[in-house]
């Protein structure tokens, strides 16, 4: 009997005694918030019995499986019965006067599809839990080359395999361990129609909205979609163009060809997308590399993202409890209790896992915010909502790790090397986020479209179990097979992906609400941010106390909660007008500046070569001659320039600021006569601009004193000629 239970009986027992007599509404609305309160604590006691079962099973425990399936077949009986408690308990009187009263009720009320059946909630985590079990344990991956290995070494494999051959056998290896599709058509899918009704709504969609809480999502996803689907045609087009020739464009690719096992992203075909000069993608890469900067590493420097931002640290157990030699992207566990959170994620090292584990150590300290905050009670916690905002305040966390300024400050890429070449660095940057996002957004809305029109008949029962590859291939351009999204944990357990997809929407305007209010484009967007901080940390404490809509107008700091597509599509600019120029060359020519080639330098303590003994015979030589360089201008007169004239010897010993700087910066030997001196900078004209200043006022000054002692003598003399009168 769980403690809650106990108190329950108790708590029973003094209403009864305090309420004799009385029918108030003050007794009602405190019976209705104790019992509230005692279903919260038992939520609580399920929470945690299923986290430890959870990482049990994530972690590989040997009754792992039987254990997770055990306490999730439990724990929708449990939400349901409480559901009955709760609803039996309300009137009118109850809650009339407490909003956060009647937001915890209706989130009781509405837990989502643990209202399904006994034998149906039974059926659903079941199928749900054995398959992600398969997937993420089997062994017997073909990995390319005749040889079997585990998921992780397979995800590895995927990502580098060029040969279209070797790709298309190892995704047919992994599809092999998928579950059947006809079983989920029959058996899992026609369960959400079950669940809307149980939850008072008449269609899935209906309950989907409800579930994001946003009026009319899914009318909102396709709307925005609209507007996105131009950039992500051409992005499609150009990734044909570069991997298939111009034949290729404008037809589906196959999935494989883009080295993903469903579609999703495309980030693993960087590589072979990079514009002419990628100077930042290969140092980010190779810096990466050097630093081993996966797993452990990779969260740590999350974490100092965070703490530039000023929204705290992540507490040291929490990395010591978690793993990292497992599969990304990472998974994490919560035990509903405050810095109660594991995570199993890998220790592969690129930039696509580097962002994955800023954006996994932003939710898990979104988790722990909400969590730590007073009014915060289980269900305004951990609701079976789909909020955007936590989707979005992550992925845009995510988004600053690759800003100039946080690449500099993790030593991954120098501000000043950027600062050579900005537009060509940022159209790679660009290009490396789209790869993640666009196919996202697309994945995202076409899961959820598909299976719509699945549950309201527009595509026969008799024809579903072959429609997903055409209707892939129609909406997305992709070649792919018809089981491949049963690879998704949202697909298995029948979640919608509408909060992911609005999610991503609502990063780029938050980014764009930021960076509108810079005074320069140079500027520190992340100091800026952590300025302002309080725009991303309120929405965390408030968990889901509020509709995350309601929000939005404080989270952008402007007078608006809707979504527009406009922060994505602005922010993608660069890269758009460099796609039309790709596919169009006869078009306009893009608006990149002429690249010049930065100065090479050696970074600090990393890769450095070890000298031999020519190049310490070179160091001495290069050091004697500095020495006598030092000797020869040992003071600032030694560095007045000879023009020809005799104007410095007019001058004597007095040298101008300008013509030492001009030293620092001399003309250019014969053998580059085309190359300009550096000018004095506006500083140095600025000290000259004060001492002429000066000179002028000291001046004027000793006219004036001269004046005033000439009238003072002449005053005297008129004096002492009137004192001889």
């Amino acid at each position: 009997m769980g403690k809650s239970s106990i108190l329950f009986g108790v708590t029973v027992c003094l209403y009864a005694l305090l309420s004799s007599g009385t029918s108030s509404s003050g007794y009602d609305r405190r019976w209705l918030m104790s019992l509230v309160d005692l279903v919260e604590l038992d939520y609580e006691d399920h929470c945690e019995q299923r986290a430890v079962a959870s990482w049990e099973e994530v972690t590989g425990g040997s009754e792992g499986l039987a254990s997770k399936l055990e306490r999730d077949k439990a724990f929708g009986i449990f939400s349901r019965q409480q559901t009955a408690d709760v609803k039996s308990a309300i009137t009118s009187q109850a809650l009339s006067s407490d909003d956060l009263l009647r937001r915890k009720v209706k989130l009781l009320l509405q837990p989502g599809d643990t209202l399904l059946g006994t034998e149906q909630w039974i059926r659903l985590v079941t199928f749900g839990n054995t398959a992600q079990h398969k997937l993420r344990f089997a062994t017997d991956y073909d990995c390319g080359a005749n040889t079997n290995c585990t998921r992780t070494e397979f995800n590895r494999n995927v990502a580098k395999q060029q040969d279209e051959d070797v790709a298309l056998r190892m995704k047919r290896s992994w599809e092999q361990r998928l579950p059947d599709l006809k079983e989920y058509l029959e058996q899992i899918l026609p369960l959400l129609r079950n669940a809307s009704k149980e939850n008072g709504y008449n269609t899935v969609e209906e309950y989907w909205d409800n579930l994001s809480e946003y009026e009319g999502a899914m009318l909102k996803a396709r709307e925005i979609w609209d507007h996105v689907r131009p950039l992500y045609v051409k992005l499609h087009k150009y990734i044909a163009l570069k991997l298939r020739g111009a034949d290729a464009v404008g037809k589906p690719l196959p999935v494989h060809l883009l080295r993903s096992l469903n579609g999703d992203d495309w980030s693993n075909l960087i590589e072979s997308l990079l514009p002419e000069h990628s100077d930042i993608y290969k140092k980010i890469h190779a810096n990466l590399q050097i630093k081993d900067l996966g797993g452990l590493k990779a969260f740590k420097e999350a974490e100092k993202l965070l703490k530039d931002l000023e929204l705290g640290e992540i507490e040291p157990e929490i990395f010591a409890e978690s793993q990292f030699n497992g599969i990304c992207p990472t998974t994490i566990v919560d035990w509903c209790k405050p810095n109660k959170v594991r995570f199993v994620t890998c220790a592969d090292v690129n930039i696509g896992n580097y962002m994955e584990a800023h954006e996994a150590a932003t939710k898990i300290k979104y988790k722990i915010t909400s969590a730590l905050h007073s009014n915060n009670t289980y269900v305004l916690r951990e609701a079976a909502r789909y909020s955007a905002i936590y989707e979005a305040i992550p992925a845009f966390i995510s988004l600053l790790s690759l800003n100039p300024h946080t690449l500099d400050r993790a030593k991954l890429y120098p501000l000043e090397r950027f600062n050579f070449n900005p537009n060509h660095h940022r159209l790679v940057l660009q290009l490396i986020i789209a790869l993640r996002d666009l196919p996202k957004l697309n994945f995202y809305i076409a899961a959820d479209e598909w299976r719509l029109k699945v549950l309201m008949g527009e595509i026969p029962s008799v024809t579903a179990v072959n429609s997903w590859s055409e209707f892939r291939k129609n909406f997305s351009m992709i070649d792919t097979s018809n089981n491949d999204l049963l690879g998704d944990p949202y697909i298995l357990f029948n979640r919608p992906f509408i909060g992911k997809f609005l999610g991503l929407i609502l990063k780029y305007q938050i980014y764009q609400s930021f960076a509108e209010e810079l005074i320069s484009d140079d500027y520190d967007l992340v100091k800026h941010v952590a300025e302002k901080n309080e725009r991303l940390i309120e929405p965390m404490i408030r968990g889901y106390s509020a509709v995350w809509p309601e929000m939005i107008s404080d989270l952008l700091a402007k007078r608006e909660n809707s979504l527009e597509y406009t922060g994505l599509t602005d922010y993608f600019r660069l890269l758009d007008e460099y796609l039309d120029y790709q596919l169009d060359p006869s078009a306009e020519s893009n608006n990149l500046d002429e690249y010049v080639d930065p100065p090479e330098s050696e970074p600090d303590n990393v890769g450095r070569k070890v000298p031999d003994g020519n190049d310490i015979q070179n160091v001495e030589r290069e050091q004697d001659q500095k020495a006598n360089e030092d000797e020869t201008h040992e003071s600032i007169i030694d560095n007045v320039i000879d023009t020809g004239d005799d104007t410095n010897s007019k001058l004597g010993h007095e040298t101008s600021t300008v013509g030492v700087l001009e030293i620092k910066n001399p003309v250019a030997s014969s053998e580059n006569e085309n190359v300009t001196p550096k000018e004095a900078s506006y500083n140095t004209y600025w000290w000259i601009g004060i001492a002429v200043a000066l000179v002028v006022v000291v001046s004027l000054v000793a006219i004036i004193v001269r004046k005033r002692h000439n009238h003072r003598k002449q005053l005297e003399r008129q004096r002492r000629e009137n004192s001889r009168a």
